[in-house]
């Protein structure tokens, strides 16, 4: 009920705004996405004004939505609340996510993924699960600190899981941390979970797992992840538009921004990302590029600045187009704040 009344509040200030005066066709703060121009302009034409939730888009509010609670007593012991809050003890946030990343609406096969994830050292928890549906749960009780199961089937999306490691096990025994389903089986030492950033396709219909995960920084929760769509709407690019997560998993906001080919021939993309409320949150600039093999899929690299225009953090991440019209492009990363 309370999303409908958000969606419902929205179309209505947007109905409001057009009765009110009659807006001009393109909004001052928000670049015409059909004009490669655009991308010529200082962070693609975007200010730092504060918007309405969702930059007034009642598509994003339902497609972008919050994940859901996953009720683990882990993360809300009282230790582990404290230890994601002490200097002294390091922890790994992790996003996990599989199925048809980018979606597929002509997709009928029902893909059985559930599994496990499992951690050596340390005690890992469970803060949101990601589009779980249907049967889809985790099982409660867990069989320990250190291991998740799941149940978990997709068609024609995704499902994932939000997950923290928190290492306050002092000895020097090696981390590791291992995913297992069916169609995917690997383990990770927490060195690598530093930095790591992996989107593999596992099955020959695109079927994709994405393991995005970071260390704990200095800045208590100064970094997050982003995910969306990554649409090509012009020949030579497009927009995107998704979300702004903080690292324990939750919803924080959306962004959305162009992406293409300037009149210097550089790849760059520009954007906006907005709290929950509208809230100005910052401005983001950078670069895109192919991957080595395949023109249909890249990267992604850039920085996020304030309304002072100074530099506060940096993205990083993959995107990938839509295969046809039944599949929605994808992107997804990592941001980290910089300075405080």
């Amino acid at each position: 009920m309370k999303k409908l009344l958000f969606v419902v509040a929205i179309i209505w200030s947007i109905s409001a705004m057009l009765f009110i005066g009659g807006c001009e066709k393109n909004s001052p703060n928000e670049p015409e996405q059909n004009e490669i121009t655009e991308l010529d302009k200082p962070y693609g034409g975007y200010s730092t004004s504060d918007e309405l939730p969702a930059f007034g888009d009642a598509e994003m509010v339902t497609e972008f939505a919050s994940d859901e609670e996953a009720g683990d007593v882990v993360a809300t012991d009282p230790e582990f609340v404290a230890g994601l809050d002490s200097t002294k003890v390091d922890a790994y946030f992790i996003r996990l996510m599989w199925g048809f990343l980018e979606y597929d609406s002509t997709a009928t096969e029902v893909i059985d993924w559930s599994g496990s994830a499992t951690a050596t050292k340390g005690v890992l928890a469970l803060m949101k699960t990601i589009r779980f549906e249907f049967n889809d749960h985790v099982l409660f009780p867990r069989p320990d600190v250190k291991t998740i199961q799941w149940q978990s089937h997709t068609i024609g999306h995704l499902d994932g899981l939000s997950l923290v490691i928190l290492d306050n096990d002092t000895t020097d025994s090696e981390g590791l941390f291992t995913i297992s389903t069916p169609l995917y089986e690997r383990t990770f030492s927490y060195e690598e979970l530093d930095s790591l950033e992996i989107v593999e396709t596992v099955s020959a219909a695109g079927q994709q797992i994405s393991i995005l995960a970071y260390k704990k920084q200095v800045i208590p929760f100064g970094g997050g992840f982003f995910d969306g769509r990554w649409i090509k709407n012009r020949k030579f690019g497009g927009e995107f538009k998704g979300r702004w997560i903080n690292s324990l998993g939750t919803h924080a906001g959306h962004l959305r921004g162009i992406w293409g080919v300037n009149r210097h021939d550089i790849k760059v993309y520009y954007g906006k990302y907005v709290t929950l409320n509208g809230e100005f949150g910052g401005l983001i600039a950078g670069n895109w590029g192919f991957a080595a093999d395949d023109t249909s899929k890249g990267w992604l690299e850039g920085r996020w600045v304030n309304r002072g225009l100074t530099t506060m953090g940096t993205m990083k991440g993959h995107w990938k187009l839509g295969e046809n019209s039944a599949r929605h492009g994808f992107f997804n990363g990592k941001w980290k704040k910089t300075r405080p």
